[in-house]
């Protein structure tokens, strides 16, 4: 049933909706544009490639799952297989291509996935001859998992997660197609016990394994690499409390208390990195603290003479390195679709605020669990919970140790991945 009303319905619609909201949104005439002259590429990039090795296919719907993805990548590429990326979206274009891998070859391919056609991905797989499928975390596009197992290509998830409220679990419909998908799957592996019980429950005939989160190992990684933007030396006697990927419901309920910790705490520094900082965003934010000696971070360097209690980054890219100079941090997204990365900050040792929509998080739940981490939903909330934090110094730098070592113990799955996956290729 399921292959009749994807083909023949849902993806034509899906196909139709995107190029009439591709007039309006950037994004995604962007990414539609991506998809142009990609199997001219392919098979450019393609005549590298010795047929005799093993190819593994690596596919992440966007740029937090690439790197995800990233660790296991490198393990494959310095253990000399050859390896494929595709994505869907332009920040995972972006990213990706500006990204340093690294390992001792690069990828034989890294674009855009073709349309998602029983046509296109049956070209796709006679043209890369795949030896294995690697998705992560839940992208999945059904012809593509249909056709690959079709061809007897094994197919693995890695860094599974199947949160409690998500349609693919809380709906008849989304378990019922979706239970059918994670059928053709070698093996899940997935976050937490409580995603395996999840998938479990979708279909209980499926091979499913917790295995913990690739993205440990990669912030890890990425932690020990990062260089922060050039402050002026004063910078490293403040105390910084940085705003990372903020919307404006994340603004409303922290900007009010912020704005009175600044003038009650003279050491402290505000820096704001809004999600997507536009010019409105910039502007909005430069209108609230406008009584504060703000200044945007492509203004400034090392020997910048102004003095300032504010930063505003307006550009985007740099915000895990910026946390390296933070002292506390508050993540946004908790008050839209879900919070984002808070595994970040807390590698650098800062203790955590973000808004109460963490569901999507296991990591926050974890650390919200151990106290580690600090849920709000409203100014009321934050405000003392931040004025404990500011007036104890070194409870605050405990806690934030504590949050580093909980991400630190946490590593280890990249390379448990790795051996079973290349294990399984070796003996077919």
């Amino acid at each position: 049933m399921w292959p009749l009303l994807y083909n023949f319905l849902f993806f034509p619609l899906i196909r139709i909706l995107a190029y009439l909201f591709s007039f309006r949104n950037t994004k995604i005439r962007e990414s539609l544009n991506g998809k142009r002259g990609l199997w001219k590429r392919l098979e450019s990039h393609l005549l590298k490639r010795d047929m005799t090795g093993k190819l593994i296919w690596f596919h992440v719907p966007s740029a937090g799952e690439f790197l995800q993805a990233q660790p296991l990548l490198e393990l494959f590429l310095n253990n000399d297989y050859d390896c494929v990326v595709t994505y869907n979206s332009v920040s995972a274009e972006k990213w990706i291509h500006k990204s340093k891998i690294n390992a001792k070859k690069e990828p034989l391919f890294l674009d855009y996935i073709p349309f998602d056609t029983k046509r296109s991905i049956r070209r796709w797989i006679q043209t890369v001859k795949p030896s294995v499928l690697v998705f992560v975390k839940f992208d999945l596009w059904p012809n593509l998992i249909w056709q690959t197992s079709k061809a007897n290509i094994p197919i693995y998830l890695i860094s599974a997660t199947l949160h409690a409220k998500t349609k693919r679990y809380s709906s008849a419909i989304g378990r019922s197609l979706y239970g059918d998908l994670y059928s053709r799957f070698k093996l899940i592996l997935t976050v937490t016990e409580d995603d395996k019980r999840r998938f479990l429950e979708t279909n209980a005939g499926l091979n499913v394994e917790a295995f913990g989160d690739t993205r440990f190992d990669s912030v890890i990684s990425r932690r020990d690499k990062q260089i922060p933007p050039d402050f002026p030396a004063y910078v490293q006697k403040k105390r910084v409390f940085i705003v990372g990927s903020c919307w404006p419901p994340d603004e409303k309920c922290i900007f009010p208390v912020l704005k009175e910790a600044l003038a009650k705490y003279p050491d402290l520094m505000l820096i704001i990195a809004p999600h997507e900082p536009t010019s409105e965003h910039l502007k909005d934010s430069e209108d609230f603290f406008k009584d504060e000696k703000l200044v945007r971070l492509s203004a400034l360097n090392a020997n910048s003479k102004v003095e300032f209690n504010v930063v505003l980054v307006d550009s985007v890219g740099v915000l895990s390195s910026i946390y390296k100079v933070g002292d506390f941090a508050y993540v946004g997204g908790g008050f839209t679709t879900g919070v984002h990365n808070v595994m970040e900050p807390c590698a650098f040792g800062l203790p955590v605020f973000f808004g109460p929509f963490h569901y999507n998080s296991p990591e926050a739940l974890q650390l919200v669990s151990d106290q580690l981490a600090f849920p709000v939903n409203n100014s009321e909330d934050f405000k003392p919970g931040l004025e404990r934090l500011l007036s104890n110094p070194d409870k605050a730098r405990q806690l934030g140790q504590k949050a580093r070592q909980f991400i630190e113990s946490q590593a280890g799955a990249s390379e448990k991945c790795f051996q079973i996956i290349s294990r399984e290729i070796n003996e077919n």
